[in-house]
């Protein structure tokens, strides 16, 4: 699809979308009974029945109400396994294990309301700055401060009794990463294989999209699959990255299974590259007359190509070995050398088709090639055992990253404040009001709370719906479940398929979880009324949730949206700077700065997802910001067909080009900061003309992506443009 209709493009993809944007409130409504694709977390859910149900045995066996510490820090310390590398959740359980024992020693000190209120405001807020260290982190801090909650609602106790509480928190969160890391097979290998295996899966699923495109190109929908397709191979690709570096970090002894791995990611990598060149390049390509053979052998050879990227993700997550490549990259040359070939000027582009057809079967035939190796351990051919520059790096330091943040402009830090006035003012009335278990008010708080507006009113209705069904639930069970150990089996199983489901649907999640914990709190109080305490509550941490979002630092993300863009523009001016360097620029740098240009998409297309459960204005009003990321992820892509060909096609002068998208991405970025309408380039588009017929096309089709920026540049709506206090500045 040629990029000039641009408007009529991004209209159709926003269409889909248009009747939920009329109002925020159905949608999230309506996202309460939303599941995610994929398959229920069966073991994790059973690991963490185990981690609960065991020492919940033992307390009621031995009639030890203390030893159901146990329990709790065994539920805490597997809620904390978010998979990966065995190292990383070795860290992270090991984490909430110590600092969950030592926070709960916080019964030995006197419990007056002013000293729960201050506690409350320092240690919530401290927990909510836990994000400044990435996702799992994040999850540490919001458990403990649900831990920190509970233990200061708790009475008063002496220093003995806090060291044994300590002790059976410390025992159970053992008996949790005995469960997650010993008992279950250990293989350190694997969850980087599997994430890898994503990789070339995504770059498999990609590779069958082109080849089945009908003669006549992408379609509309066809067009924005693509987008999607290509921000879920970029995320594989860093979510790889990660785990393999972790994995990696710290082994003393390799075994060499790592440097394959090594090579099948770099291999990723440059297939992606490679592939988004294809897709730029038969986009471009004619498709009349003779250009239809070549097409259709072009098409016919990516077909094979995707056979053999499966072949290596069975390889990965099975172990098979994968036959040798077996696809022929000349088809298309071979209809180039016929008589009576193909004219000019699409000679010159089907034979960049199939150079670059040579290098996927060389890069496809490597991969395979070391993926047959992974189970036998053969050494791995000279040519592929070069430097690859993905050796994990420097890390950075905790106070360097933590420091990042501490300022007001930053998310996370109007984040922590937030959580943590908004849970002291939750314990001020529910402790005041002398509420019955008041903490669940706090806890709901808590766990309510988003960084975004949007995430918190979504993250509320689940939390709330859940509890409401699951504490109805509970209610009923306390009548038909006469013996103890009845309902601690309950309480397990409930656990158990809660966890199972939760990557499905957190509401879900909620309902089963809310009567387990609801019983579980019954059990050790003898208290059977607390199913209506914990809905009345919640409701009320809920709606203190959503009254801190409103009134402390509302930042909606309408403000946030175009900052994001602005930051991929300038990574995607950067990239083609870099490409047009000469000499060529070596791979790793081009890789690099390819890969910052991805990151940054992938921020401003979370953005776009977080402003659509925000927007309440029409649907329309949504295309342009629709169109910037479509188009911005385009540019990227021009960009990317020509660095795929400078190395082995004549250079052509790239000068006027490169400035005349310098100062055509920095006037729009510095727009989409200022929240203005853009001025008109200042200079004119380049002339071509002199240049050959393949540099002529990818040049062109990168001007053409500039001009659909600016137009949707212009076309923002004024909600969009509205500043935080909801100004909206003047055209420049």
């Amino acid at each position: 699809m040629r990029g000039d209709a641009g408007d009529s493009v991004a209209e159709g993809w926003v269409a889909p979308r248009g009747r939920a944007a009329r109002g925020h409130l159905p949608r999230h409504v309506a996202g309460l009974f939303r599941f995610q694709p994929g398959r229920p977390a069966v073991a994790a859910g059973l690991r963490t029945g185990l981690a609960l149900g065991v020492p919940l045995m033992i307390s009621a066996l031995l009639q030890m109400p203390a030893a159901s510490w146990a329990g709790m820090a065994g539920l805490f310390v597997a809620l904390v396994d978010k998979g990966g590398p065995y190292r990383t959740r070795a860290r992270a359980m090991g984490a909430m294990t110590v600092l969950g024992a030592l926070v709960g020693l916080v019964i030995v000190l006197p419990s007056p309301f002013w000293v729960d209120v201050a506690l409350t405001l320092f240690w919530v807020t401290a927990c909510g700055f836990a994000r400044s260290f990435g996702d799992t982190p994040g999850i540490v801090g919001m458990l403990l401060a649900n831990l920190f909650v509970v233990s200061l609602a708790l009475p008063q106790r002496g220093p003995e009794a806090a060291l044994m509480q300590a002790a059976f928190f410390i025992a159970g969160g053992l008996w949790s990463m005995f469960l997650a890391l010993v008992l279950w097979p250990l293989r350190p290998y694997r969850p980087a294989r599997l994430a890898i295996a994503a990789c070339y899966e995504q770059l498999a699923d990609a590779v069958d999209a082109v080849a089945g495109w009908p003669m006549e190109g992408p379609s509309r929908v066809g067009t924005w699959e693509a987008v999607q397709r290509a921000a879920r191979i970029r995320q594989s690709l860093e979510t790889a990255r990660a785990t393999l570096g972790a994995t990696r970090q710290g082994r003393q002894e390799e075994s060499g299974r790592g440097e394959y791995l090594l090579v099948l990611l770099e291999d990723a990598d440059a297939l992606s590259l490679l592939l988004t060149a294809m897709s730029e390049a038969l986009d471009e390509a004619p498709r009349q007359g003779k250009c239809r053979t070549a097409r259709i052998e072009a098409q016919h050879a990516l077909g094979t190509l995707a056979v053999d990227l499966r072949g290596v993700v069975g390889a990965l997550t099975r172990g098979t070995v994968p036959g040798p490549t077996s696809w022929d990259a000349e088809r298309v040359t071979r209809v180039l050398q016929e008589d009576g070939g193909l004219p000019e000027p699409a000679r010159s582009q089907y034979a960049h088709v199939a150079g670059l057809l040579g290098r996927l079967r060389e890069y496809s035939g490597v991969a395979l090639d070391v993926a047959a190796r992974l189970e036998s351990g053969k050494p791995l051919p000279e040519r592929d055992t070069k430097a690859l520059g993905l050796e994990p790096g420097k890390r950075r330091s905790r106070w360097k990253m933590l420091r990042d943040h501490l300022t007001p402009e930053s998310v996370v830090f109007r984040h922590a404040l937030r959580l943590g006035l908004t849970a002291t003012v939750a314990t001020a009335l529910a402790e005041g009001l002398g509420l019955n278990h008041w903490y669940w008010v706090t806890i709901t708080v808590i766990v309510v709370l988003q960084p975004y507006s949007g995430l918190t009113t979504e993250k509320g209705l689940q939390r709330v719906a859940g509890t409401f069904v699951g504490s109805v639930l509970a209610m009923g069970l306390v009548h038909v479940l006469p013996a103890q150990w009845m309902m601690l089996a309950v309480i397990v199983s409930l656990v158990c398929v809660s966890v199972s489901v939760r990557p499905l649907n957190f509401t879900v999640y909620q309902v089963l979880l809310a009567p387990a914990l609801v019983l579980l709190a019954e059990l050790q109080t003898g208290d059977w009324r607390l199913a209506g305490v914990r809905i009345l509550n919640t409701l009320m941490g809920g709606a203190l949730a959503l009254v801190g979002i409103r009134l402390l630092w509302p930042s909606g993300e309408r403000v946030r949206f175009g900052e994001e863009v602005a930051c991929v523009l300038k990574a995607g001016q950067s990239y083609l700077r870099e490409v047009a360097r000469t000499p060529v620029p070596s791979e790793a740098a081009l890789r690099e700065a390819r890969r910052k240009v991805g990151v940054a998409l992938l921020s401003a297309e979370a953005s776009f997802q977080r402003l659509l459960s925000e927007w309440k204005g029409p649907a329309k009003e949504l295309e342009p910001g629709m169109a910037l990321i479509t188009y911005a992820r385009r540019f990227t892509a021009a960009v990317t067909a020509l660095a795929a060909s400078r190395a082995w096609h004549p250079e052509p002068d790239l000068g006027p080009v490169v400035r005349y998208a310098t100062d055509a991405l920095e006037e729009l970025s510095a727009a989409l900061v200022a929240r203005r309408v853009p001025s008109a380039p200042r200079r004119e588009a380049p002339s071509l003309e002199g240049t050959d017929a393949l540099a002529r096309t990818q040049l062109s089709r990168l001007v053409r992506q500039l001009g659909v920026l600016q137009h949707a540049v212009e076309r923002m709506p004024p909600a969009l443009r509205a500043s935080e206090d909801g100004a909206t500045p003047a055209p420049a």
